[in-house]
């Protein structure tokens, strides 16, 4: 019989999935609000509601805030992770790059990890990891490569997704060698506080269109933040602590893959052939990489 401790194999399987599954509707809710609210404005609303939830959950569970360095520290993971990973994802698509393609270009950071770590750290990599790093890049220059896309994808945008893919790699560099301090309810919502106080500095003096509340918005920047940067995030500590980092790490490959799907069914988004073949041959890029190894969990969007 399943315990609160010990839940049903069930359970077990079906949490990873259902993680997967929240990670990727970030990417389509982002896709959805731009229309509605200019990108650094959206990322305002988001991390701000977001924050005031994490510091609820720590109130109301009476858990340990961090010392004045581990404030410090999650301030600036905050400014990576947060900033400007999410705020590169947002502006990627509000020039409209595709959800799924820039889930793809996001969803690089182990491969980049893996790329710094033999250079940087002089740790040697395997065949099979240097040839996932040759398939995965080249299934990056079909998606990406000028010529190859109806219509072509905009420069900007491009750039954009890269810097959240640099960001987000710093980033969980960075937050591997930081020790525990504090609950990570608390440190999170210090996280969100930094995108929130940088955003609000930016939308001083950003002109652009107002934000348009819109069902579609309310609905889609609510999901953003209860569904996505609370839920998600519960779920992906819950599958650490049960020993399950390394399966999510593989699932995370198959991020680029739904949020297609999603857009598709949602919206009516598509993608050429070209596109969808480039995706395919990344995701065994990353796979011939990062599965004979212990993964590491990304950040979402």
């Amino acid at each position: 019989m399943a315990t609160a401790s010990h839940p049903s194999p069930l359970i077990e399987r079906s949490v990873p999935w259902l993680f997967v599954f929240l990670w990727s509707t970030g990417y389509v809710a982002v896709k959805a609000c731009v229309q509605y609210a200019p990108p650094f404005k959206l990322l305002l609303w988001r991390g701000g509601l977001s924050a005031l939830v994490f510091l609820a959950l720590a109130l109301v569970c009476r858990v340990r805030f961090p010392t004045p360095r581990g404030m410090r520290q999650a301030l600036l993971t905050g400014l990576l992770m947060q900033t400007l990973f999410l705020g590169g994802c947002f502006y990627a698509m509000s020039r409209g790059l595709p959800a799924a393609v820039t889930a793809l270009i996001t969803g690089l950071q182990p491969v980049l990890t893996a790329l710094y770590v033999s250079t940087a750290q002089r740790q040697r990599l395997g065949w099979r990891a240097w040839l996932g790093i040759a398939v995965g890049f080249g299934g990056v220059y079909l998606v990406l490569a000028p010529g190859l896309q109806p219509g072509g994808l905009d420069g900007w945008a491009i750039m954009a997704a890269c810097i959240a893919l640099l960001a987000v790699t710093t980033g969980t560099l960075y937050q591997k060698q930081l020790p525990a301090d504090g609950h990570v309810f608390a440190s999170t919502f210090f996280q969100y506080v930094a995108v929130s106080v940088v955003m609000g500095l930016v939308c001083l003096f950003d002109h652009s269109a107002p934000v348009q509340w819109q069902g579609t918005f309310v609905f889609g920047l609510l999901w953003m933040v209860l569904g996505v940067s609370v839920t998600a995030v519960l779920l992906l500590i819950y599958l650490i602590k049960r020993g399950e980092a390394t399966r999510v790490a593989t699932y995370f490959y198959l991020v680029p893959v739904v949020t297609a799907l999603l857009g598709w069914l949602l919206f009516g988004s598509s993608l050429s052939g070209t596109t969808l073949a480039g995706m395919a041959l990344a995701v065994l890029g990353m796979l011939l990489v990062l599965l004979p190894a212990a993964g590491a969990a990304q950040a979402a969007p």
